[in-house]
């Protein structure tokens, strides 16, 4: 990165990451281009790790490390987390049958996004992007209590730190099949154990649907600064 440039913090799990669009060219290398078309010159520096859970992600922030440093040089940084915490939820359920899972899952989720943002904001004070969580998983009702009890947190913990969540969820909404990779029936058991297969990331489109979605929401920001 060179004195005249900004930088772009992606952090968060295999979504971040870029998984299942072309070339990992996923909504935060998309979202790159938009800046460097329209704002200036920006490097995307990508944390996003397949399988991470805000509790890894927390005990990343809270050391130093690549992750602490490239935060402190941010002009803008996004997050979204919490996905693999549902899914591992989801998991321990179906092997051992206790629903009351869930509801810690929740809980040790808010702990851990707590602690994210302090351990940011003590390096940071630029512009924070957190997303909430689509649901993959429409037509299953485990899905369907839980996925919007997790967003209520989420919103909850970004209010009190006034961080701005991306609505991704609304965006989702009723356009699964169109908009995630490898979607079938819209049902938690469509998660085949042992194969690999989790119909959960963006596809291509969906992908471009999160970038365009933080761009139009840092272009609205942009605007009320210069008309106040």
């Amino acid at each position: 990165m060179t004195t005249s440039s900004y930088l772009y913090v992606a952090l968060g799990d295999s979504i971040a990451e870029g998984h299942s669009a072309p070339n990992l060219q996923g909504f935060a290398s998309q979202l790159t281009q938009h800046l460097n078309d329209h704002v200036g010159p920006f490097t995307l520096v990508n944390f996003g790790k397949k399988g991470l859970t805000s509790g890894r992600l927390a005990s990343f922030l809270s050391s130093t490390s690549p992750h602490t440093h490239a935060v402190n040089q941010s002009s803008l940084t996004t997050l979204n987390i919490g996905g693999n915490d549902l899914l591992y939820a989801y998991v321990k359920f179906f092997l051992f049958g206790n629903p009351s899972i869930y509801g810690r899952t929740v809980q040790t989720y808010k702990n851990n996004l707590h602690h994210i943002y302090k351990q940011i904001r003590q390096f940071s004070r630029s512009p924070l992007y957190m997303f909430n969580q689509y649901n993959p998983f429409p037509h299953s009702r485990t899905a369907n209590t839980w996925i919007p009890l997790f967003n209520k947190a989420t919103t909850e913990v970004s209010n009190t730190w006034n961080v701005t969540v991306i609505d991704i969820e609304k965006i989702f909404r009723n356009r699964e099949s169109k908009l995630i990779n490898q979607y079938r029936t819209g049902r938690l058991t469509d998660i085949r154990f042992g194969s690999g297969s989790y119909p959960v990331h963006p596809n291509r489109l969906g992908h471009q649907m999160i970038a365009e979605a933080i761009w139009e929401c840092l272009k609205g920001k942009k605007n009320s600064r210069t008309e106040s």
